[in-house]
Formats: C-alpha cells, sequence, structure tokens
C-alpha cells in the first residue's frame, strides 16, 4: 500500500496550504489597513489639516501645504477616533495603542453598545490636549477620558466646550475646555458620527437611524430634539448609499457623505439651506469618501482607498486633486509599506502554488513509472477469459485516511474563518470583510468539493467474471458489458455508461497493487485511453472528479482572462 498517501504526507500538505492561506489572508488585512487621507479639519486661523494615519499634513488657507505633524511625537501609536482644535490652536486627540479586545470589536461589529468603562488603561492614554508645536500634552478631564473610537468631535470656540459622539455607546457628551462634564450623556443615538454647531443648534449625524439630527446645544437642556433631516434620497437608495457619516456647511448648501453598509465607498450629495436634495458630486470612479471641508470657494474630499484629496468648487464643478508636497512624502511612504505587505501577502499564494506544483510533478513521476511497469507487466503475461472471477472494491484504509483529511480541512476553514474575523475586527474595519470573505468563500467551496469527491469513491466496484466487466458506480448504478467496449486508464475504467475513479497516484483509492497485478493485465481487449480523454469521459458520466477538473480549469481560465484584461493586478 506504498501508493497510498501517507498520513505525514497529508498532514504537511494541510499544514503548508493553511500557512499559505492564513500568511495571504494576514498580510492583505495589513495592506488593506494602511488607508489613505481620512480626517480633514479646520483651525480657528483657517488652517486645514489633512489627516493620515498618525500624521497631520497642515495647510493654510489658500491650501498651500505649511508642514507635517507626527502624531507619535505626541504618545498617538495608532489614531482613533476624530480630533479637533481649541480656540489657541490646542488640539484635542486620543493616545496610547488600540485598548479595543476582540469581544469590543466584535460587539461594534454586530452594532452592540460598548459596555466598557471610559477610564483610561493607563495614565498616557485616552483623552489628551496638546500643543502641536512644543508636544506638550495635557490629560483631558481630571481622572483621565478615554472613548476609545469617538468619531466626532467639535469644539465650540466661543466658549471652548466639547461636544463629542461616543460612538459605540451611542451617546452625546458634552465637557469644558478642561474634560469637565457639562451634561449628563444623551442616549437615542445609533453609532453617532460627525458633530457640527450651526445657528446655535448642534447637528449630529445619526448614522444608523440614516438622518441629521438638530438638537440643543445648551447645557440646561443639552441633546434635546428640534429637528431631524432625512439625507437618503431615492438615488443613494439605489446606490446603497444609506449610512451617513459626515457633513461639512458649504455657503448656503450642505453636503453629505452617504457610505455604504461596510462604511466605505460612499456618495457625496448635496442638499439646500431647507435640506432639500439638490445633486450627487461627481467623484472619481472606485472613490471612498470620508471627510468634507469647506476650504475658501473650494471643498475638499478626502479618499481613503485611492491616496487623494478631491477638490470641487462650491458649485461642485470638479477640480485638480490637492497639490500638496507634504501629503505625496506621506502617501509616499504609506504606498512603501502597503507594497511591503502585498508582496508578503503573495508569498503565502507562492507557497500555495509551490506545493501544488510540486504535488502534480511527483504524481506526474509516479504516473509514468507506473505506466511503463504496466506495459512491461502486459507485454509478458497472457489475459484469460477464463480465469478467475476478480471482485475489486476501494480500500477502507484510504477511505478512512480520506475522511480524517476532510475533517483536518474542516478544522483548518474554520480556524482561519476565525482569524479573518479576529483580523476584521482588530483593525476596526468591517469593509475589510468584502475583500477577505471571498478567500473564505473559495476555501469553503474547495473543503465542499472535497467532501463530494470523498462521496464518489464509497460503494463503488469493479466485477470482472471472463469477458464480462460489471461497474458499479458512484450513483449505485450498475453496468455490465464485454472487454471490447471498455475504456480504462491507471485513473478510472469505464463502461458504456458507467465510471469508476480508481485514484491518482499518492491518493489510490483501489489497492493499486491489486489493480497492477489483477486487473490490467486481464484488460487486453480493452481501449487504454489518455487522461485527457478520460477526463471528457468522467465529466459526459457527471463523475465528480470530471466536473471539479472542468470547474478548477474554468475558473484558471476565468481568472487569467481578468489579469490579462487588467480587471485583476498583482
Amino acid at each position: 500500500m506504498n501508493s497510498n498517501v501517507h498520513p505525514l504526507v497529508a498532514a504537511l500538505v494541510l499544514l503548508l496550504t493553511g500557512v499559505a492561506i492564513v500568511t495571504w489572508m494576514w498580510f492583505s488585512g495589513e495592506a488593506a489597513g494602511i488607508g489613505g487621507p481620512a480626517e480633514l479639519k479646520k483651525d480657528r486661523d483657517g488652517h486645514v489639516y489633512v489627516q493620515i494615519q498618525s500624521y497631520l499634513v497642515e495647510h493654510d488657507a489658500n491650501g498651500q501645504f505649511l508642514r507635517t505633524h507626527d502624531l507619535t511625537d505626541m504618545g498617538v501609536e495608532l489614531f482613533l477616533g476624530s480630533y479637533a482644535f481649541f480656540s489657541n490652536g490646542d488640539i484635542l486627540l486620543r493616545r496610547g495603542p488600540d485598548p479595543r479586545s476582540f469581544s469590543d470589536n466584535f460587539r461594534a461589529y454586530q452594532r452592540k453598545t460598548n459596555m466598557q468603562a471610559i477610564a483610561p488603561e493607563s495614565l498616557d492614554s485616552g483623552l489628551f490636549r496638546c500643543d502641536l508645536d512644543t508636544k506638550h500634552c495635557s490629560r483631558f478631564g481630571e481622572q483621565g477620558i478615554d472613548f476609545k473610537a469617538a468619531h466626532g468631535v467639535f469644539i465650540d470656540w466661543t466658549r471652548d466646550e466639547v461636544y463629542v459622539s461616543d460612538t459605540t455607546r451611542h451617546l452625546l457628551r458634552k465637557y469644558s475646555s478642561e474634560g469637565v462634564e457639562l451634561a449628563p450623556p444623551v442616549s437615542g443615538f445609533k453609532f453617532p458620527n460627525q458633530l457640527l454647531i450651526h445657528e446655535d443648534r448642534l447637528l449630529v449625524v445619526d448614522t444608523n437611524h440614516h438622518v441629521v439630527r438638530a438638537v440643543d446645544a445648551r447645557s440646561e437642556s443639552f441633546g434635546a430634539d428640534i429637528e431631524r433631516m432625512d439625507v437618503v434620497p431615492e438615488t443613494a437608495n439605489i446606490e446603497r448609499q444609506t449610512w451617513p457619516s459626515h457633513l461639512a456647511r458649504v455657503g448656503n448648501d450642505w453636503w453629505v457623505n452617504n457610505m455604504r453598509t461596510g462604511m466605505n465607498q460612499g456618495g457625496v450629495y448635496v442638499f439646500d439651506d431647507n435640506w432639500r436634495f439638490v445633486r450627487r458630486a461627481r467623484l472619481p470612479d472606485g472613490a471612498d469618501p470620508i471627510s468634507l471641508v469647506a476650504v475658501g470657494e473650494e471643498v475638499w474630499i478626502s479618499d481613503w482607498y485611492n491616496d487623494r484629496v478631491n477638490r470641487f468648487s462650491t458649485s461642485g464643478k470638479v477640480l485638480a486633486d490637492l497639490d500638496s508636497a507634504g501629503l505625496e512624502a506621506v502617501l509616499e511612504e504609506s504606498r512603501v509599506q502597503r507594497r511591503h505587505y502585498e508582496l508578503l501577502s503573495y508569498a503565502g499564494i507562492l507557497l500555495f502554488s509551490i506545493v501544488m506544483v510540486a504535488l502534480l510533478l511527483q504524481a506526474f513521476a509516479r504516473s509514468m513509472a507506473s505506466s511503463s511497469a504496466e506495459q512491461l507487466a502486459s507485454s509478458t503475461q497472457e489475459t484469460s477469459a477464463a480465469a478467475r472471477p476478480l471482485m475489486l472494491q476501494p480500500d477502507p484504509k484510504v477511505l478512512k485516511k480520506m475522511q480524517r483529511m476532510g475533517r483536518a480541512a474542516v478544522v483548518l476553514l474554520g480556524i482561519v474563518a476565525l482569524m479573518l474575523v479576529y483580523i476584521i475586527l482588530v483593525h476596526g474595519k468591517p469593509g475589510m470583510a468584502m475583500k477577505l470573505l471571498p478567500a473564505v468563500a473559495g476555501m469553503a467551496a474547495v473543503v465542499g468539493l472535497v467532501f463530494w469527491l470523498q462521496r464518489s469513491n464509497i460503494g463503488t466496484s469493479i466485477k470482472l467474471e471472463g469477458n464480462l466487466l460489471t461497474l458499479c458506480d458512484h450513483t449505485g448504478r450498475q453496468s455490465s458489458c464485454t472487454l471490447t467496449d471498455v475504456r480504462y486508464n491507471e485513473n478510472a475504467i469505464a463502461t458504456l455508461d458507467a465510471v469508476v475513479f480508481l485514484g491518482r497516484p499518492m491518493a489510490w483509492i483501489y489497492d493499486h497493487d491489486k489493480l497492477k497485478e489483477e486487473l490490467f493485465p486481464r484488460l487486453s481487449e480493452t481501449q487504454k485511453i489518455s487522461p485527457i480523454k478520460m477526463q471528457q469521459v468522467l465529466f459526459e458520466q457527471r463523475h465528480p472528479q470530471g466536473v471539479v477538473t472542468v470547474l478548477a480549469l474554468a475558473g484558471l481560465g476565468i481568472y487569467a482572462g481578468a489579469v490579462l484584461s487588467g480587471a485583476v493586478s498583482f
């Protein structure tokens, strides 16, 4: 039985395949996590800041690049949430590493309320008020405050009062400039995002309620409902862009970014002063807008996925992208880092390909050697129609090994699926699921096909009596014919309307020694056909082996066509 697959070889193949897939998924996730421009903010002097990862790229009121601020110098290990400027130019932001646990991210992904306290994890983490010039920071709030992911922060420069969207807790909060709570938290929101005060009303982008809400900003009646504005016109419903996240006041109009379910690939919709829909901004194809800000007679929109800041006139005319030396320098660094992770992810694909090619080459070599041995044996042996009856069935040991391999594949799939969930939630970007889920779905399909192939071997049999061959195929159907009507090769044997798969090198279903010594020598009157012809017979008989082979070749052809057409690139 030395032709059968060895359990250690099977385990090694599964291990290498798992390592290859996990490597590809992990580093693909790391690459996807390196985004482009995100939050856009203005200080009281009219300077515009583009946040990209842990950098703030500062521009003057005319859009000219001034300097780049490295937030890691102020203790920002991973930029989370939003930021805002006080009237004196100080910035309010979050310092420290990402403290969110797997359960925190999983609850957020499920749209459940964050139940963790807002106390900081350490003395150096949480919200801090910092001077961008001196890098000096002071704790915001006497005991410290850390929302982990407050995606809306607005500071009223008339009093330096701070308004915060505690996004994952679905609350609205108000603080003094020193971090003293001025009013109790207000509930009734669902993932509130950007905030803005206009005409003494606090506007709240209430994302999961699909509206912009105007509430009372005064401390004594903080959060009282004033008005709710529908910002999802019919065209946004058609585009499935129904989750508002950011807004900007542009002249007498309102510009709102409505995202898709994965909080990505949004569209910017323009409304008049009374919140009547006017038009949709003409973003480039594949745009992934995040934040919006009015800069003089222009509107800037950050495009996280495409590494750009789009510019429009206030009337909606498309202008050239923001030309900023500082932004380009950070983007170039990001591209290099992203490319590094992409190359590492391709290493996983390469490893998987090497494993598969090695197995195919080994199988081909064994097949050639076995074919030569068979031809030598057939030339020295005589077949006889009067020979004793021969009955062959699948090797039960092989079937058990295949069942164990199938169960191991299911376990591996489960591990990879859990890792996928972990990667998505740790990065805090559910939209990454759209990029990685197809790989897991593909693995699930492969595992399903493997189980289908296994079942196609159970219950089959080969019976030879004199000149009459009887096959019981994978459906349980029996078919008999004389040897002159039989077609076979090392991998399968077929009558006119049935076929039995015998296996392949390293994975024989039937005892290959018995096939070579007892069956093949008695098939001198039959027609031995090529592997390609046998694949055609397998497919015509709707045998799983033939169907799966055709599906695999079709998939490779589609993928190759996509690569050549540019739809998929490396």
